[in-house]
């Protein structure tokens, strides 16, 4: 009964023409009824409010008070609607507001379709676009995840044959100098690994725990050789010298990656040497107090004005030209940062650059995995299926060496047939087979004989805690890995077959 009250009340008060206008200064949107002139007949409070701050817009032109312009707009949706007889909007952004406005323009014709006046419509979407933006930057993220993701995976393929090689390289080889050399190979093969385990976390990023206690003075010792090639084979083949000079602390342990520690290392001395055209003397100091360690990289270059200074962290900002990304101490920063360190500058140009880092230090170094010993493992039948050859190759010079019986196949479907005749305790696949996925191979081999104990390798980042991983997998090994990593999942493998012999 009160609504109806309210109505009627609404209807004595107000007559035909008021309740209309009631209804049209309540509208939120801003409304304008003009002339085919384009002079301002009517306007609604909102308008009136916005446009005019609070008087009345009525015998202004509409260009003027929309957009400050002094004859009617040239991208006027006016004129797209009469020829379209479509609603088409127009978004614009006003400086006055400093937002974003969508007007519409809605045609009011005579019996003979002749313009008579038109209603203009217009609504503040600020909000809604930074919505869709948002919506349409977390879509691009999706797809280059997704991509970086698949580029990954190839990338982890290629690292995967470029370590088992050297691994197996160092276990024939006895000269300690190329044993040496293969050594900062692979170091710098698992740096890589470890960037694309980066790229892999894209879609799905978060910050992880620094867990890897790291040795400052054996990580720098083996920056300073990886990056030799830059400092003294390119400095000579120029005709100039640079000689680091190193006073290291021994026994000091930072916390964190020594992947991302590394590769902030070595971007800082490729920037000192780029510095020193004329060749000079790049010192590195460690220091250590209570709580930090002070790493000191000072360079006797061409230095930096202070506005250069001011920009060095900045992304893509670079001293280099053509020549430089303008990532290399951008991304110093975030590593240091990262790991809860600070990182300094002084410089004066003609006398050189210092770079100071402190990190918090830790007291000792944690005890690290225990060194898998070779040749534990009893003798196996073991079928190898992955349609990369040269990954084929080293598994069979791996595992034939530690006393298996190995067959390797390309192809899932004669892998599957392979199986069938010989029935092997144990089964390594890879998971993106043509024809049939590594998971489609693994529920067949379950299906045929419950007992093999499958070994899933992949490219992409995988977990045995995915649901359709759990099922039908026993054990995960993610490219690129270590002939240690092998080692030690073929031995867990061989326990579980041995403990459902005994019983």
């Amino acid at each position: 009964m009160s609504d109806l009250k309210n109505e009627s009340q609404v209807n004595s008060d107000f007559s035909h023409k008021d309740k209309y206008r009631f209804i049209f200064d309540k509208i939120s949107d801003l409304v304008i009824l003009c002339g085919a002139d384009y002079t301002i007949l009517e306007s609604n409070r909102s308008a009136d409010v916005i446009f005019g701050q609070g008087e009345s817009l009525v015998g202004k032109k509409c260009h003027s008070v929309l957009h400050q312009k002094g004859m009617p707009c040239i991208d006027c949706p006016l004129h797209d609607t009469l020829k379209s007889g479509l609603i088409i909007p127009l978004v614009k952004y006003d400086e006055r507001f400093g937002e974003y406005f969508e007007e519409r323009t809605h045609p009011i014709l005579d019996e003979d379709d002749h313009l008579q006046s038109f209603i203009i419509t217009s609504k503040n979407v600020t909000k809604s676009r930074e919505l869709e933006e948002k919506s349409a930057q977390a879509k691009k993220l999706l797809a280059l995840g997704q991509i970086s993701s698949g580029v990954a995976h190839d990338f982890n393929n290629v690292l995967t044959v470029v370590l088992g090689r050297i691994q197996l390289l160092k276990r024939q080889i006895t000269d300690e100098y190329i044993l040496n050399s293969l050594k900062m190979i692979e170091k710098s093969a698992l740096d890589g690994a470890s960037k694309v385990r980066k790229i892999q976390e894209f879609s799905r990023p978060s910050e992880g725990a620094l867990t890897e206690t790291i040795d400052l003075k054996k990580i720098i010792e083996e920056v300073v050789e990886i990056t030799r090639p830059k400092w003294e084979t390119a400095s000579k083949l120029k005709g100039t010298l640079i000689e680091p000079i190193l006073e290291l602390e021994d026994k000091i342990f930072v916390l964190g990656d020594s992947s991302d520690i590394r590769n902030a290392f070595t971007n800082i001395i490729f920037n000192a040497v780029d510095a020193m055209p004329e060749g000079g003397v790049l010192y590195i100091k460690t220091e250590t107090d209570n709580q930090n360690v002070s790493i000191k990289f000072k360079d006797t270059g061409i230095g930096m004005t202070p506005e250069t200074v001011e920009k060095v962290f900045d992304p893509f900002f670079s001293t280099k030209g053509v020549m430089g990304t303008g990532l290399g101490m951008s991304e110093v920063y975030g590593i240091i940062k990262r790991h809860n360190g600070r990182i300094g500058i002084q410089s004066e140009v003609g006398k050189g650059t210092m770079i100071l880092l402190h990190l918090p230090k830790v007291a000792a170094a944690k005890i690290g995995a225990p060194v898998i010993e070779i040749g534990k493992t009893a003798p196996a039948r073991i079928l190898v299926i992955d349609d990369e050859e040269h990954i084929l190759e080293i598994f069979k010079d791996l595992l034939s060496e530690l006393g298996h019986e190995v067959d390797t196949n390309s192809s899932s479907v004669a892998a599957l047939d392979l199986f069938r005749k010989k029935r092997h305790d144990i089964v390594i696949t890879d998971l993106g087979m043509p024809v049939m996925t590594g998971i489609e191979i693994s529920k067949k081999i379950k299906e045929i004989r419950r007992e093999t104990q499958i070994i899933m390798v992949s490219g992409w980042a995988l977990s045995l805690d995915e649901k359709s991983v759990s099922k039908c997998i026993d054990f995960v090994i993610n490219k690129p890995f270590s002939i240690e990593k092998i080692i030690y999942t073929i031995s867990e493998a061989a326990a579980v077959i041995q403990k459902q012999k005994t019983g």
